[in-house]
Formats: C-alpha cells, sequence, structure tokens
C-alpha cells in the first residue's frame, strides 16, 4: 500500500462526528477550518518496506521532510443543513513546501443527501485526491445497495455494496451529533468512503478541560475499537457544549509509521 499525504488528509476526515435531531432543526451554514498535524517516523516507513518487498512511492520524500511534528495542511469544510437536506464541501490543502514537491495537489470531497430523524443521510459521495480518479458513491434507495463509480456515475459501476439502515461518508460523519446529545455507550458509524463501506466502533471515554482557542473548554473523548486486523487507533474530543469535533488524533501502524493530529481552529457560530 503507498503512503500519500492526500490519503492522510482522507484519513483524517473520519476525525470528527456528529447527528442531530433534525425534525426541529434550525438552518445551519457554517465553515469549518482544522489544522493537520503529523508526527513521522521514516525509519519505521523504511523497516515496513524492507520487511514486505513493497517499492516506496513517489509522496516517500514528502515525510523524509517531516522532522518529529509538522503542520502539513490546512482542511476547511462549508457546511449547509437545511430541514430536509445537506451539503457539505471539503477542500484540503497543503501547505508551503509540501504543496510544492506535491504540486498544489489538494484532496477535494463532496456529499450531498437528506435529512432523517437521527441525522444526514447521504445521497452522493465523491472524493478526489490530488491528481488521481474521481471516486463517486451513489446510494440506490429502493435497492438498499451503494454503486461505486469512477471519473463519472454515468459509467458502469465499478463495484457494488449493501447497507441497512442510515449512511455516512467521508465528511458526514464528521457533523453527526451537533444539536443532540452525545452518545452514552458505544456507537456503530457506517460509513463509505468511495471504494466501500465500513463499520467504525466509538467508545465513549472520559470527560476532561480541553485547551481550546486560548481558554479551557470541557469536552468528551471517544475511541475507536482496534483488532489483530486494525491495530490503527484514533480518539476524538467533542465539545460538551456544541458537540464539535475540537481535537481529533489517529496512530497509524508502524507500515506507516506516522500520527495524524487534526486541530478544530475556532468553533463557529451555529
Amino acid at each position: 500500500m503507498h503512503l500519500s499525504i492526500l490519503k492522510f488528509l482522507s484519513v483524517a476526515s473520519l476525525l470528527t462526528f456528529s447527528a442531530l435531531s433534525f425534525g426541529q432543526q434550525t438552518p445551519i451554514s457554517a465553515q469549518f477550518e482544522y489544522d493537520l498535524k503529523i508526527t513521522a517516523d521514516p525509519s519505521k516507513r523504511a523497516a515496513y518496506l524492507k520487511q514486505s518487498g513493497e517499492a516506496p512511492s513517489p509522496y516517500e520524500q514528502v515525510f523524509n521532510l517531516v522532522k518529529g511534528s509538522m503542520q502539513v495542511a490546512t482542511v476547511v469544510d462549508k457546511v449547509d443543513i437545511k430541514k430536509d437536506q445537506y451539503h457539505i464541501n471539503s477542500t484540503g490543502t497543503l501547505l508551503a513546501v509540501l504543496s510544492t514537491v506535491l504540486q498544489d495537489q489538494k484532496l477535494i470531497r463532496d456529499s450531498v443527501g437528506g435529512m432523517g430523524a437521527n441525522g444526514m443521510l447521504t445521497n452522493t459521495y465523491q472524493e478526489k485526491r490530488g491528481n488521481t480518479e474521481l471516486l463517486i458513491a451513489k446510494v440506490d434507495t429502493p435497492k438498499n445497495v451503494v454503486n461505486f463509480y469512477k471519473v463519472s456515475s454515468r459509467s458502469a459501476p465499478t463495484g457494488t455494496a449493501p447497507y441497512a439502515g442510515r449512511l455516512l461518508d467521508m465528511v458526514t460523519v464528521g457533523y453527526q451529533f451537533i444539536g443532540r446529545d452525545l452518545p452514552a455507550k458505544s456507537i456503530v458509524l457506517p460509513v463509505t468512503d468511495g471504494r466501500s463501506i465500513k463499520n467504525y466502533t466509538l467508545v465513549r471515554g472520559e470527560a476532561w478541560e480541553f485547551p481550546f482557542d486560548g481558554a479551557k473548554v470541557k469536552a468528551i473523548r471517544y475511541y475507536k475499537t482496534t483488532s489483530k486486523d486494525d491495530s490503527a487507533t484514533f480518539e476524538v474530543w467533542f465539545s460538551e457544549k456544541e458537540h464539535v469535533p475540537l481535537r481529533s488524533v489517529i496512530g497509524l501502524s508502524d507500515q506507516y509509521g506516522a500520527t495524524i493530529q487534526v486541530d478544530l481552529k475556532k468553533v463557529p457560530k451555529l
């Protein structure tokens, strides 16, 4: 599996979670801005490549530039929520040196769908990582399946996956608790990344005073369960008041030798 900074941006999009009781939901139009930092250990990646026999990708040079911890990108999510529909557009932009190395590539994601009693219902999710092909996931509601496409949804699907209940995607998963109670126990989130559907389980952890925007804000920690087949760690802190993600951290396995941290710059007016 090749390592890409744009893939990091995509994974980091998992780092926000929320849902609303949208029957009485006040329309929301807000912009969320995040700083994305990576702590990398190139020696771990090199050891993994040697053991696995994989060839390093062109992006490996980027991580040789990361000495310890380094802010590498900004992510801007434009969120519009109405009574019966929503639209979220997200753009991840690399900073200075990294943007030059990767020729100003961006991660662009877009999601549109409806609003149900339990929150957002994905209809179409699109994702483009730099110069890679556009990925599209489109829900076929009558059949309870998601069709996956590349470049255009007018072409034949590249794959299909069944789903039950409601479906989230890599951007809606970030805005599913605003305006409603945070889960008191574990919660399973079905999420599509434009290629497949995966279930993510989050467990509620402790509450603590979180340093944020020059003050201290009370936040609740949630963390992802791990397994032998999925050893990557994940944790996120939601503000107790607005239920927006203040900080998220992903600890990837030794094959990547890196940790991603995403910090919200400021809570927008909701």
